[in-house]
């Protein structure tokens, strides 16, 4: 077959050079594409949002383009056009796909002697429809002598009926606890399902998410503590939670840009048999600025406070990886949290998949919502690092050291995906 595409011709953008200048404002015949050895055509198709008989257009690629990216499941996107000598236009998509699984030995140890161990496996795009699993196996000693036995169990089923999707999770936990030498194994069991949906508004460019999740929690004691320790309850929180998402995240080669906003609001109901008429409202804004073409300022600030705590068990507590890095070993606990991160990471030059990190840390946690004093709050500092494995799906090695300035302690953290 003769192709008429003038491959000689100059590229229409130096990210789309297989794109022929003569193919813009013609509609597409054919959609062709390669490197998919495990992803399914269709759902590329629709993650691109081109179809036959649309127009291509310059705007068109570069959101088809990134639509992919945000997918996380490929290392490389090219596009190339091929007029055909009776006038049909092909569109043709190369992917080179990225590894789906990863198996992880989970080894830790913290100051104050806390030991987990166990191991976590990641999974994505099972079926080659995107669906996810997490599992994770651990065991805990901590050092006040308590020790516990976990399970966890994640899938997300992405509906190929957009704009739904679906998301189950599966979650076991057996603890051998300790009080005032009061002995006694502890067993929590959890269940969830949500579905959510993309909401359009005229204004908005990006759709708003609505997901509606259901939980059944349940924790078992062998015996009952006795009253006077003021320890956890057995019982059940069965619980609904409404969350609405304005997601704008994007993923470059070795970034990311854009926001992310989540309003959650979270009720136990005593009509799916809760224990506990809890309510929880949780907030968060998250952003990824670029400031160059390799620096970014990323930032996520979080607001949240609860009632009525289940089990007889405040809410949250702070300090650690996924909060304020640096702070560790705080008893305290409660019901109302407020933290903040702030980042400036860039990256070498000459190697962009590997980033430093300098990050401030702030926040703190109160008995309730009348107790929030932002006076009162926890600073810590420190210094990362990041290596962005293209290889694998969502995988970013870090390494991270805290230091309390109050407290003048440091703590060294690592793992294989950042906290936002």
């Amino acid at each position: 077959m003769v192709v008429y595409c003038a491959m000689h011709s100059a590229p229409v953008h130096a990210s789309f050079s297989g794109v022929s200048p003569d193919s813009l404002g013609q509609p597409v015949d054919q959609i062709l594409i390669s490197g998919n050895r495990k992803t399914q055509r269709r759902y590329i198709v629709k993650w691109t949002g081109i179809r036959e008989g649309q127009k291509l257009t310059l705007p068109l690629l570069k959101q088809a383009r990134q639509e992919l990216r945000d997918t996380g499941l490929f290392r490389e996107i090219r596009f190339q056009t091929e007029r055909h000598e009776n006038g049909e236009l092909t569109l043709h998509i190369f992917l080179r796909e990225r590894k789906y699984w990863l198996l992880l030995p989970r080894l830790s140890r913290n100051g104050d002697g806390d030991v987990k161990a166990g191991f976590r496996l990641r999974m994505y795009n099972l079926n080659g429809a995107d669906q996810t699993l997490n599992m994770l196996v651990q065991q805990e000693e901590e050092s006040n002598g308590d020790d516990s036995e976990q399970f966890r169990f994640e899938y997300t089923l992405p509906l190929f009926a957009k704009p739904y999707d679906l998301k189950w999770r599966l979650n076991k936990k057996i603890k051998n606890a300790e009080v005032d030498d009061f002995e006694n194994i502890e067993t929590v069991k959890l269940f969830s399902m949500g579905v959510s949906r993309d909401w359009h508004i005229d204004t908005i460019s990006i759709p708003l998410t609505v997901e509606t999740t259901i939980t059944f929690e349940e924790r078992d004691l062998d015996e009952p503590y006795p009253e006077e320790l003021e320890a956890r309850e057995a019982g059940y929180y069965n619980r609904l939670k409404l969350e609405l998402v304005f997601d704008d995240e994007h993923s470059e080669r070795f970034r990311r840009f854009g926001s992310y906003y989540s309003v959650a609001i979270s009720r136990g109901f005593e009509w799916l048999d809760s224990d506990y008429d809890s309510s929880i409202l949780e907030m968060q804004a998250i952003g990824f600025e670029p400031l160059n073409r390799y620096d970014n300022f990323n930032f996520r600030v979080v607001f949240a406070i609860a009632n009525d705590s289940p089990f007889n068990y405040t809410h949250y507590g702070i300090g650690g990886a996924s909060n304020l890095r640096g702070l560790e070993g705080i008893d305290d606990r409660g019901d109302a949290r407020v933290f903040g991160n702030f980042e400036y990471i860039f990256a070498y030059r000459k190697h962009p998949g590997l980033r430093h990190t300098l990050f401030v840390d702030v926040g703190n946690i109160y008995d309730d919502f009348d107790d929030i004093d932002l006076s009162d709050l926890y600073y810590t500092v420190g210094t990362g690092f990041r290596w962005k494995i293209e290889s694998f799906v969502k995988t970013d090695l870090f390494i991270d050291y805290g230091y309390d300035i109050e407290g003048q302690t440091g703590k060294l953290y690592g793992g294989t995906s950042l906290a936002f």
